[in-house]
């Protein structure tokens, strides 16, 4: 993924965490999306940005063979059927052409989105699969129980600056909902798309996934109004299993290259 305009690092001390708990959050989603486009035995993947590789080790379980990328991929395991590449999906053209490109909380976040969404498209072989996965927010109340009114507030204060720093930092909270129509205009076709809900009970994987973040976004959080006391309480807080808040929507968008026509 771009470090320009991804406001995380896989860098970071909480690189771990963060990975942990996305994993735990949205590899089950992520599998069974997979899953609805088709029979992967046999096929060439590609995972793009694949962090700490979850994914990319479970599609090398089932295909011949995968291509996993990433700008920082140290965190991604060896597997006898998984060729691991430093790369950027901005800037450099995916190797060969597959059967599956998938990404996940990539595009989103990136200025550049669209010459990445080329890229991933131009890699597919004819009749191949594209699915991403993006969060988008959830609308109504962020909080939905907390021990305190003062918990509660600090909460949505908190999730109004999380969402401005990662916007000042180049995301779209419009993408998960405008990929269909990007996808149709790319060319794809058989568009379809699922959204997982949920509520993220403290010390629950959504909860460890954001406070895995308030480290990577301190400058921004406080430049956004939060202090360092508000953040200590905001960590304590997605710790408390008396907090749920209502989870981001996981909107996964898939869609198929054209087939080549047969001989008239």
């Amino acid at each position: 993924m771009s470090t320009r305009g991804y406001a995380f690092d896989n860098a970071s001390d909480q690189a771990g965490e963060h990975h942990d708990a996305l994993a735990d959050l949205l590899d089950e989603p992520t599998r069974a999306a997979l899953g609805q486009w088709g029979d992967l035995t046999g096929r060439r993947c590609l995972e793009v940005a694949a962090g700490a590789g979850s994914i990319a080790v479970w599609l090398a379980d089932r295909a011949a063979e995968v291509v996993a990328t990433d700008v920082a991929p140290q965190h991604i395991p060896t597997h006898p059927r998984l060729v691991v590449r430093r790369q950027d999906i901005v800037t450099d053209q995916p190797p060969g052409a597959f059967d599956l490109v998938h990404a996940r909380l990539l595009l989103g976040h990136l200025p550049r989105r669209e010459d990445a969404l080329r890229r991933m498209v131009a890699a597919l072989a004819p009749g191949g699969t594209l699915l991403i996965g993006e969060f988008a927010l959830p609308p109504g109340d962020f909080v939905s129980s907390a021990p305190d009114e003062t918990t509660a507030d600090l909460l949505t204060r908190y999730l109004a600056a999380h969402t401005a720093t990662l916007v000042a930092s180049g995301l779209d909270l419009t993408w998960a909902q405008r990929a269909p129509e990007v996808f149709a205009a790319a060319g794809l076709v058989e568009i379809g798309s699922h959204t997982t809900t949920g509520r993220w009970r403290g010390g629950d994987p959504g909860c460890r996934l954001l406070r895995a973040g308030i480290p990577q976004l301190r400058d921004g959080l406080l430049a956004h109004g939060l202090t360092d006391a508000d953040l200590a309480a905001t960590i304590r807080a997605f710790d408390d299993p008396r907090v749920v808040v209502e989870g981001f929507h996981f909107v996964q968008v898939g869609g198929r290259a054209p087939r080549r026509s047969g001989p008239v």
